[in-house]
């Protein structure tokens, strides 16, 4: 889910840069042909105005199928119609103004790479403009290089922090608040990648269920505090017990799971042991474990389902200890004997 989300998010930020650069074109059209309408035909050349209004549905019709770094080469291309209304202007003009439309675009949507060719293409094109006309001068290029530079730079400013915002807001999704570790929207992803990895390179996964022995016993009678600090201690034995490759994640409550890349049964209840026997030794909970594995796994899911099942049978047969899936034949590890009971 998590994915198609981000597909979409992507989808739509492609679409608003199709429509608005549409949309830039099909504006600068209208304001030609109401100047020409106003001014009389004989005015103004009609090029510019003709090529941005054909311009216009053929960016939306043929945009969302061209690379996007193509698409902003329609930042040059319009400062360039602007440099021909502007050398083809009658007398003084306003029409240097219309060069902020298309670098506001592309510092808006590219980054500095693409944005640069665009201002460097409004230094250019103006002096050439300038240069055709008998009243052109020096300080009317300044004036409109000045400018340019100063909408390039505070929209690229303002842009790069927005999409630094954007991608801290996207991480915190993926982030449980209380213990640092993924959330299950975080494990979706992550998994997705190993379980892919895992088929592509022949390479076994594990999958170890835990969660905290008798929690709800914890809030009740120390109050939810504890739990919370519980759940954050247990946070950090997983960070000590794990490897960078292994992916972390609080899925509920007080329930948490570890997947293991290039792990086999045997080496997966062996980690989910010594992180069983690192918990008792604090002294303040203990857990119990499942532990499912495949040499092929076709998802992610059938994996969980098999821990989770086998983290069930850890909790009935007395707790604090790691039970293999059925299916894996591994038997009870470790373990101090707990009351039985209700699973919590």
């Amino acid at each position: 889910m998590s994915n198609r989300t981000d597909d979409t998010d992507v989808s739509s930020a492609e679409s608003t840069l199709v429509r608005s650069g549409a949309a830039i074109y099909a504006g600068a059209a209208a304001i030609g042909a109401l100047e020409t309408a106003v001014r009389g035909a004989a005015a103004y050349s009609p090029v510019p105005w003709t090529i941005a209004l054909l311009m216009a549905p053929a960016i939306l019709v043929f945009g969302p199928r061209v690379p996007r770094s193509a698409l902003a080469a329609l930042g040059p291309i319009g400062v360039v119609l602007v440099a021909m209304v502007v050398a083809h202007s009658p007398g003084a003009s306003d029409a240097a103004i219309l060069y902020a439309w298309p670098v506001l675009w592309v510092a808006c949507f590219f980054g500095v790479r693409e944005t640069a060719p665009t201002v460097l293409a409004v230094f250019v094109a103006h002096a050439l403009a300038l240069l055709a006309l008998p009243d052109g001068s020096l300080d009317r290029w300044c004036a409109v290089a000045t400018s340019v530079v100063i909408v390039a730079t505070v929209v690229r400013v303002l842009a790069a922090r927005n999409e630094r915002l954007v991608a801290r807001l996207r991480a915190e999704l993926r982030i449980d608040p209380l213990t640092g570790l993924l959330n299950r929207r975080g494990l979706s992803e992550r998994s997705e990648s190993e379980i892919a990895r895992s088929r592509r390179e022949d390479q076994p996964l594990a999958v170890v269920a835990l969660d905290v022995d008798h929690f709800k016993r914890i809030n009740d009678t120390h109050g939810h505090d504890a739990g919370d600090r519980a759940l954050i201690e247990l946070a950090a034995v997983l960070r000590e017990q794990t490897r960078g490759s292994d992916i972390v994640a609080r899925t509920g409550g007080e329930e948490f799971l570890v997947v293991l890349p290039n792990a086999d049964m045997h080496a997966a209840t062996e980690f989910a042991e010594r992180l069983r026997a690192a918990v008792e030794a604090g002294g303040r909970m203990t857990i119990s474990a499942g532990v499912a594995a495949s040499s092929r796994p076709e998802t992610i899911f059938a994996l969980t389902d098999a821990a989770d099942e086998a983290l069930y049978a850890a909790k009935r047969a007395g707790r604090n200890r790691v039970i293999g899936a059925p299916s894996t034949g591994v038997a009870s590890v470790g373990a101090a004997e707990g009351a039985r009971g209700s699973v919590d």
